[in-house]
């Protein structure tokens, strides 16, 4: 459990304020996906259920600023068909993260994180071939319950909505709209999911009031960064620190469970 003292602890926030900027400023429409980082990054600090708990209500604040700004801008039709999936993913990420060893989660989220990195990175390398854009029942279960899990076990679920989505080459705010949208549900599902474990607590809410300031900077910052910053160069960078903390977590929970 968190302890109070945890508002006061310096070494807290050198590892939540980057997590949670990244966050942000992904929400802010700077790139997809730099969320992903925040969880691995603090749960080289705290345990990985208190982690997801802790951001779990700024992540349903910035939704709502980002439902307001793409209001109606979203494709129905997919989300139907993606939403109904995802709740099988977020089932599967209760299982796991109520009966699996703290040592197993570090290690699934290292796994993840290394995953996303070198696809990433072997994506930006190599073009992107035509894709058959017919809505096809198999992958939307398949994204959509993919995303579900690795939105539950570590705020992850970006990556596998966008590989759903890209192929119907929906207009950019369409895109947002319809991202906006899936995981405005997914985390309010994700909050009775982890009230009925009892992950949250008066520190952890207390705690993510204090850090919900930072959510607000970092949606800012993301749309300044949107418009001036090469958003190859802050990939890059980005996703190699992804893969040295997810190496680090695949290392150390190795170390426990082996």
């Amino acid at each position: 459990m968190l302890s109070a003292s945890l508002i006061s602890d310096p070494w807290f926030y050198l590892f939540s304020i980057p997590a949670l900027l990244l966050t942000s400023i992904s929400k802010g429409g700077f790139g997809l996906g730099l969320g992903v980082v925040a969880v691995p990054l603090m749960a080289l600090r705290l345990p990985v259920p208190e982690v997801v708990a802790l951001l779990l209500p700024i992540l349903c604040l910035t939704d709502l600023v980002a439902l307001w700004q793409y209001r109606g801008q979203w494709s129905w039709p997919l989300l139907r068909m993606a939403l109904p999936a995802a709740l099988v993913g977020i089932g599967l990420g209760t299982l796991a993260i109520h009966h699996l060893p703290e040592a197993w989660l570090r290690l699934g989220i290292g796994v993840i994180s290394v995953d996303f990195a070198w696809r990433r990175w072997s994506e930006s390398r190599r073009p992107t071939p035509e894709k058959d854009h017919r809505l096809r029942p198999a992958s939307c279960l398949f994204w959509g319950a993919t995303s579900g899990f690795t939105s539950f076990m570590a705020n992850a679920g970006e990556p596998a909505l966008a590989i759903y989505l890209l192929p119907f080459k929906l207009s950019n705010r369409c895109f947002a709209g319809t991202t906006a949208a899936f995981f405005a549900a997914v985390n309010v599902t994700k909050l009775m999911s982890f009230s009925m474990l009892g992950l949250f607590t008066r520190t952890t809410l207390l705690t993510s009031l204090v850090l919900t300031p930072l959510a607000v900077l970092g949606t800012y910052a993301g749309v300044l960064l949107n418009r001036r910053m090469n958003v190859t160069l802050f990939h890059e960078l980005t996703h190699a620190i992804l893969l040295v903390i997810g190496t680090r977590l695949i290392y150390t929970s190795l170390k426990v469970i082996l």
